[in-house]
């Protein structure tokens, strides 16, 4: 999986192929087949992958944030989930490219839902509502849409004439969106 990673990093998982996984990795194409069906099965272990790293930042994100207000918990969710993407694009990009979270890949999918779980309880929190209610999952579609907006533009160089001062802290400006507070 890291043999794949780099070659995403290079060109992209579209020109990734399993025999030059298994070339760059020392080991035959068979060999990688034995572990994924398929070049698919490889991207959504990887993709997986990104999404139990980027649940592991919202869980120290929450835990360094544990005795803190509800708008504080977003905001560090917020601050947590565009320093993975800038951190690691690589994992980002598939983790949300091509249709990626609707694999049938039972991991990648169960990371995926984890990762919404982390925004849902947290905007639910924030604005203290049941979770059931459509205003929370019309929230934290809105504040992971705002989020991801954010952080494709950064990594896509949009900002690059912007100086960092003047750019918006978006996990901030999420929470006051969400919850009117005006700290």
């Amino acid at each position: 999986m890291r043999t794949a990673l780099r070659l995403i990093r290079r060109r992209g998982p579209a020109a990734l192929t399993v025999r030059e996984v298994a070339k760059l990795a020392g080991a035959s194409a068979s060999a990688v087949y034995r572990h994924f069906a398929d070049k698919e099965a490889l991207l959504a272990a990887v993709a997986a992958e990104g999404f139990a790293r980027l649940n592991a930042a919202f869980a120290a994100a929450l835990e360094t944030q544990a005795s803190a207000s509800p708008r504080a918990r977003l905001e560090a969710l917020g601050h947590a989930y565009v320093a993975f993407a800038l951190k690691h694009p690589e994992h980002y990009r598939l983790m949300f490219g091509d249709g990626r979270t609707d694999s049938r890949d039972a991991r990648l999918k169960e990371e995926a839902e984890r990762s919404f779980r982390y925004l849902e309880g947290a905007v639910t929190a924030a604005l203290a509502k049941p979770l059931d209610d459509p205003a929370v999952i019309a929230a934290a579609v809105a504040a992971w849409s705002l989020v991801h907006g954010y952080a494709l533009l950064k990594l896509g160089g949009n900002f690059r004439d912007i100086p960092d001062g003047s750019l918006p802290d978006t996990p901030r400006l999420l929470a006051h969106l969400l919850t009117g507070d005006a700290d």
